[in-house]
């Protein structure tokens, strides 16, 4: 029909014709409110007359009565064919509806049809696909034997083509397609053709089914008999091959140890740098604290008595001086006016003030920004309370000390007690500032 949407082209019809009825409304419309105006004025004419003679009217009224008349009658008619245009348009609107269905029924038919047409075409193309895998995979294992048959020596009957034409043939590089249907024949392929006529007939006939995997099972085990009778007969074709893959193989296997010979070298020299970077550090803080070991312990065993007032001696020696890390350190503390002894065998006060002597020394390489001192005045007595006391005291770090003894805690500069308060069943905290007192005062 030259149609190219037929649904369009409804739209399109039943636009037009309802712009059509509403054209012919609106005209009715119109016509409709020319008549009330004119009643209207002739209202108005009645009452404008009502005044006037009733004679002189009369026929004034009639011509006009007559003209409504004649209008009205006009407008019946008018009315009476816009009422069948109207009727009209329904009822071809419903045959156009009508229509549209029967259509869209022969649509879905149609799509019907197409789509077992395509489901159709579908299986078609994947029974060529097919197809055309077995194909490629046939003629693959065909050539896959011709080359085979090359590089073993075998001697092929060929109806069409000679010996350089298969040689030709094996020694040109195989096709790697993507699809079955891709792939075009290898050079001088289409100039080989085998004679079957060696064969006998009944191996001739079994082309598919048990016979031919019978036939192709028994070619099998004969190939693989004859290969291995080859092989015993004969060297081993593929030594050198192999031994170039080895000797790759053992190349590459000696460029990687070359390679991580090398890393092992830089790993080591970065581990001596490194190592040597740590002794470094360690020899600079173990100098420092051994330089000051002896006179912090001198000064905290001093008695305040005078009667040592040299004070005790304390050492640090290294165990091994070349590798200080693969041995320990040897610290040696002697209290005044006593022989040397074991670090084990010393009182506790004694080692309570030999190991803030260390404390104090390694203090003194790397300075801190505080101290806190837990109850550390527990086993010493009150000559050696004082001496700790006032060391700490003298030192420019500021020291928080925990202490239930008063020669310790009022040398401080301030004091903060913590106690319980019952009543509200609470702790309490309590603070005194000890700078306001002057020194000796009673507290």
């Amino acid at each position: 029909m030259g149609v190219h949407d037929i649904r369009k082209l409804e739209r399109e019809w039943r636009r037009e014709q309802e712009e059509a009825v509403n054209q012919r409304s609106n005209e009715l419309s119109r016509q409709l409110k020319n008549v009330k105006a004119e009643l209207s004025m002739l209202a108005q004419t009645l009452e404008e007359n009502a005044s006037k003679d009733p004679e002189e009217l009369v026929p004034k009224i009639k011509q006009e009565a007559a003209d409504l008349q004649s209008k009205e009658s006009e407008l019946g008619r008018v009315s009476e064919a816009l009422s069948g245009e109207v009727s009209a348009c329904e009822a071809r609107a419903r045959q156009s509806a009508e229509a549209e269905r029967e259509r869209e029924r022969a649509l879905g038919t149609l799509r019907q049809k197409a789509k077992e047409t395509r489901q159709q075409l579908m299986a078609v193309e994947k029974r060529l696909s097919d197809l055309g895998t077995k194909e490629q995979v046939v003629t693959d294992a065909r050539s896959n034997i011709l080359r085979q048959s090359v590089l073993e020596d075998v001697e092929v009957p060929l109806l069409r083509g000679g010996f350089e034409a298969l040689q030709d043939f094996a020694e040109a590089p195989s096709q790697s397609v993507s699809a079955p249907t891709q792939r075009s024949p290898n050079a001088g392929e289409e100039q080989l053709e085998v004679d079957f006529s060696l064969l006998p007939e009944e191996k001739q006939a079994a082309s598919a089914g048990p016979a031919a995997k019978m036939l192709e099972e028994e070619f099998r085990m004969e190939l693989e008999r004859l290969r291995v009778e080859m092989e015993r007969l004969s060297p081993n074709l593929k030594a050198i091959d192999q031994m170039q893959g080895v000797a790759e193989h053992v190349q590459a296997a000696s460029h990687e140890a070359d390679a991580a010979r090398r890393d092992i070298e830089d790993i080591e020299a970065q581990f001596e740098a490194i190592r040597k970077a740590r002794k470094e550090r360690f020899m600079d803080c173990f100098t420092k604290v051994a330089a000051e070991i002896g006179s912090v312990y001198r000064r905290l065993t001093a008695n305040t008595a005078g009667l040592h007032a040299d004070g005790g001696s304390a050492y640090l020696d290294l165990e091994d001086t070349e590798d200080p890390f693969n041995g320990g350190i040897k610290f040696t503390a002697m209290p005044p006016a006593k022989r040397f002894r074991d670090m084990h065998l010393l009182s506790g006060g004694e080692k309570t003030l030999a190991a803030m002597a260390l404390l104090f020394a390694v203090h003194a390489f790397s300075r801190p920004p505080f101290m806190v001192l837990d109850e550390v005045d527990a086993a010493l007595d009150a000559n050696n309370v004082r001496a700790l006391a006032s060391y700490v005291e003298q030192t420019e770090c500021q020291t928080i000390v925990i202490s239930l003894k008063d020669r310790f805690y009022d040398r401080g500069h301030a004091l903060i007690g913590v106690w319980k308060n019952k009543p509200e069943e609470t702790s309490a905290v309590l603070t005194l500032d000890l700078t306001k007192y002057a020194e000796g005062s009673t507290q």
